[in-house]
């Protein structure tokens, strides 16, 4: 168990920082309208902040709060909720299936992570914070490159493998 937590304050270490975006209009790498970039910002924002408080409830064995947090990352759709239908219809269309599939996992992981949390199981726990992490490190990789340039060069995520 101690090595396992080795472990994990390591990746947390390394990895952290890779999901600051600090209010920053992200992913100028996509082609999506002026008008949603903000919100997704806004969306980038608050899944960083419940990254940082879930990382400090990982570490505290603070498992109901855990739970609670990944259970508000699975369901944080802050665009689904104040984008128009038709900036839905615009966003669904301009996002590529990529970046859609990688959103689509990093909230399933936080939903596998609050079920982990909830079962007090802390290896399974810190996996799921880790798999969360890959996701945001792939996307930002992949597509806010500018923005993100210490991912720009990185070399070892298969993305196009990952996802076949």
């Amino acid at each position: 168990m101690k090595f396992a937590s080795l472990i994990f304050v390591f990746f947390v270490g390394v990895l952290t920082p890779f999901v600051s975006v600090a209010g920053e209009q992200l992913y100028s790498d996509i082609n999506i309208s002026a008008d949603i970039k903000p919100i997704l910002s806004k969306e980038m924002l608050a899944i960083e902040n419940g990254m940082q408080e879930m990382l400090s409830s990982i570490a505290k064995g603070e498992w109901d709060k855990t739970a609670a947090i990944g259970e508000q990352l699975q369901a944080s759709y802050i665009l689904k909720q104040s984008l128009t239908k038709e900036q839905l219809i615009h966003l669904h269309q301009s996002l590529p299936g990529q970046f859609i599939r990688l959103d689509h996992d990093f909230h399933k992981y936080a939903g596998l992570l609050a079920d982990a949390a909830k079962a007090k199981n802390a290896d399974v726990t810190q996996f799921y914070f880790y798999k969360m992490n890959v996701s945001c490190v792939q996307c930002h990789s992949h597509y806010a490159k500018e923005h993100f340039p210490g991912l720009s060069k990185l070399t070892g995520l298969h993305l196009e493998n990952k996802h076949k």
